[in-house]
């Protein structure tokens, strides 16, 4: 399956101001947005802590797909922004995708996910999301299975497979700090549908813990580079977003890039804001 095929959302989490009109729904009970694309909602979030004078809000897109998918939240983004919605540390960035593989396919799923957790917490630029209680890593569970059994419980984890053990077919990232930058929204909803897409289409399982041996040097290490800036170039290659990982028909491949026609995203901005946020991550407390 092609990422251009997998459908996804995003739920951006805010403040809005206090005298906004725009309604909106319960937890889970989103109102319609008249001022945003058809389908996108609105709806209240109690881990949203709001400054004086703001209320929390958080926008739900509609089901997207493909290059147009992403046209779609950027139009939204600079309509939220336009309307005065501002982001702070309380503020998350969940990003769903639907899910139709078989237990192989999602094994290798978890196994991808829990080897490249680091590089994912690393392109929120802040160590925040992988200590609070609302993104808990899965790495620490020791293997795929165990994992699996504690995502399908707890929906508070980087992964959360709660929906999927409920039957329905998606599955939710909440790693993301919240933002309405439109460059990190694009690079972290590809980001993702390339680690779908390649559990998707491959059938080798990674292995749960990645270890270079002592003395060797590989094609992602940076001279002076943080531990998060290598997990992200290591995860960039992984997805073919930077060549050298594949050889053959994949060379020129991209896991995760959505297009129409010769249409694509400029991936030089994308690659240049997360390996910046990475060095930020690196440099926090």
């Amino acid at each position: 399956m092609h990422a251009n095929n997998i459908a996804f959302g995003i739920e951006i989490e805010t403040h809005m101001p206090g005298t906004d009109t725009t309604p909106i729904g319960g937890y889970h009970n989103g109102l319609p947005v008249a001022w945003l694309p058809s389908g996108w909602k609105a709806e209240r979030d109690g881990s949203i802590r709001t400054p004086a004078g703001r209320k929390p809000c958080e926008f739900v897109s509609p089901v997207l797909r493909g290059y147009e998918g992403l046209a779609n939240v950027e139009t939204a983004v600079d309509a939220i922004k336009e309307r005065g919605a501002r982001i702070n540390e309380s503020c998350g960035l969940h990003i769903t995708v639907s899910w139709n593989g078989d237990a192989a396919a999602l094994a290798r799923l978890i196994s991808l996910i829990a080897n490249h957790e680091s590089a994912i917490y690393a392109s929120t630029g802040t160590k925040r999301r992988e200590r609070n209680q609302w993104a808990k890593q899965i790495k620490t569970y020791g293997n795929k299975d165990a994992a699996k059994t504690r995502c399908e419980r707890d929906r508070y984890h980087l992964l959360n497979l709660t929906h999927l053990a409920a039957g329905r077919n998606r599955i939710e990232i909440r790693a993301f700090a919240g933002t309405l930058n439109k460059t990190k929204l694009i690079g972290y909803i590809q980001m993702i549908l390339g680690l779908v897409e390649l559990a998707l289409n491959t059938r080798r399982c990674s292995g749960w813990d990645y270890a270079k041996k002592p003395g060797t040097k590989s094609c992602w290490d940076r001279p002076d580079a943080g531990h998060g800036e290598t997990e992200l170039n290591r995860l960039f290659y992984r997805l073919g977003w930077t060549k050298g990982w594949y050889k053959g028909n994949l060379r020129n491949k991209r896991f995760g890039e959505l297009s129409v026609g010769e249409q694509t995203c400029d991936w030089k901005p994308i690659k240049k804001k997360l390996l910046d946020l990475a060095r930020k991550y690196d440099q926090a407390v």
